[in-house]
């Protein structure tokens, strides 16, 4: 398999981040990187309170301006999948191809973010408490087998962020995608000639909202055997392959 010729940025989810030494280290030589969104890991103090996801897809762009490489291969899992429609949408100069890992299509996709962009912050706050208080419990009921390297990685990916960014990236997510305009923003990439690949896990490919003119003008559309939603979790090995394969294809 071809290394890529341009870097890639992992663009993470809801929760945590993708920055794990052991996720990174699937991908072998490939120059990789794994920036924190805004209101995450060392921008946890950033201000949330307006933020929309416009604003998290400027931050990602001007993440990819620093690394001064011109175009990297951006891939979003979830809402960050959401994000990285966005930046090539609005930044298509430093986008040399999208690869979306279940990434948010429509409302549907954004179920969870739903219910909590509707909550309060005391209600988030409890929920994740909730959460925290079994950490290895929340990250199996995706289908995540426990051991020791799973168990610390939902403990960090629990801490990695305050319960008032998750509901303000919540609201930010469902905003943007109950738009029209999401869905023909998508449409405009795939005219553009920007490569769009599309991961999912196995198990969980079935309940991704995709449309089916997405599926039929897509680039490679890859299923994980054995994996669901959290498919770094369960097989870094297998999510890194997916990836590298989809851009193999090019």
């Amino acid at each position: 398999m071809s290394v890529p010729d341009k870097p890639i940025v992992l663009v993470h989810g809801l929760f945590g981040s993708l920055s794990d030494p052991r996720i990174l280290a699937a991908f072998g030589n490939v120059e990789i990187h794994a920036p924190d969104l805004i209101g995450y890991g060392r921008n946890r103090a950033a201000n949330t309170g307006n933020l929309s996801l416009l604003d998290q897809a400027r931050h990602i762009a001007d993440f990819i301006s620093g690394l001064g490489k011109r175009k990297v291969h951006l891939v979003g899992h979830s809402v960050g999948g959401a994000v990285s429609v966005l930046v090539a949408q609005h930044f298509p100069e430093l986008v040399e191809s999208l690869t979306s890992i279940e990434g948010n299509f429509t409302l549907k996709d954004a179920f969870w973010s739903g219910q909590i962009a509707v909550k309060s912050d005391e209600e988030v706050a409890e929920i994740i408490s909730g959460y925290e208080a079994a950490p290895d419990a929340w990250i199996a009921g995706a289908g995540v087998e426990i051991n020791e390297w799973t168990s610390a990685l939902a403990r960090n990916w629990l801490e990695n962020q305050p319960p008032s960014t998750i509901r303000a990236q919540a609201r930010a997510v469902v905003a943007a995608t109950g738009e029209a305009a999401y869905l023909d923003a998508i449409r405009d990439i795939l005219r553009s000639g920007v490569p769009l690949y599309l991961i999912a896990g196995r198990r969980s490919a079935e309940g991704w909202d995709v449309p089916d003119w997405a599926n039929g003008l897509c680039a490679a559309r890859l299923n994980i055997r054995h994996t669901g939603h959290l498919m770094m979790a369960e097989n870094p090995a297998a999510f890194a392959a997916a990836v590298l394969a989809c851009l193999s294809f090019r």
